[in-house]
C-alpha cells in the first residue's frame, strides 16, 4: 500500500449544488460521514461540503432567524451558497506519503480525488490514515 489509490474510499456518497444543507443534514446522520463531495450533474467535481461548513451555515441560521426557523432555512439554503468551491484534490497515483503531508500541513479533514478531468473517483481521509496505522501498528505485534 503505497499510492491514494490503496487507500481511498471509492464507493461515495455525493450530492448536486442544487441539492440543500438539509439533505446534507440527512445524509451525514444516516451515514455517519463527515465530509460530503458535491459534484455537477457531468461528475465533475464542484465541491465539498463538510461539517465544519454545515455546522458554520447551522450557526449562522440560528443567529440570524432563530433556532425555530433552523430547519426550514436548512432547507432552503442551496450548498452551492456555502460548500467550499475549491477543496484540496490529489491523483490516484500520488504516494501516500505525501497525500498524508498534504492533510496534515494543511489541516485538512479529507483530499478529494479526481482524475484529469476533474472527475471526481475517490476520497482520502484523515481515519483512512489511523485506520493505516493501527494496521501497521498490529503488525508489529
Amino acid at each position: 500500500m503505497k499510492l491514494v489509490s490503496d487507500l481511498m474510499t471509492r464507493e461515495l456518497l455525493t450530492l448536486t449544488p442544487s441539492q440543500t444543507l438539509a439533505d446534507a443534514e440527512q445524509a451525514m446522520g444516516q451515514h455517519q460521514i463527515r465530509h460530503i463531495p458535491v459534484v455537477n450533474d457531468d461528475g465533475t467535481l464542484a465541491g465539498l461540503l463538510s461539517q465544519k461548513e454545515f455546522l458554520t451555515q447551522a450557526f449562522r441560521i440560528t443567529d440570524k432567524f432563530g433556532a425555530h426557523n433552523l430547519q426550514s432555512y436548512l432547507a432552503k439554503t442551496p450548498l452551492s451558497q456555502c460548500m467550499n468551491a475549491t477543496p484540496t484534490t490529489v491523483a490516484q497515483n500520488m504516494p501516500l506519503v505525501d497525500a498524508g503531508r498534504h492533510l496534515r500541513q494543511g489541516r485538512h479533514g479529507c483530499l478529494l480525488v479526481t482524475d484529469d478531468q476533474q472527475q471526481l473517483i475517490g476520497l482520502l481521509t484523515s481515519q483512512d490514515f489511523v485506520r493505516l496505522a493501527v494496521l501497521l501498528l498490529e503488525k508489529e505485534g
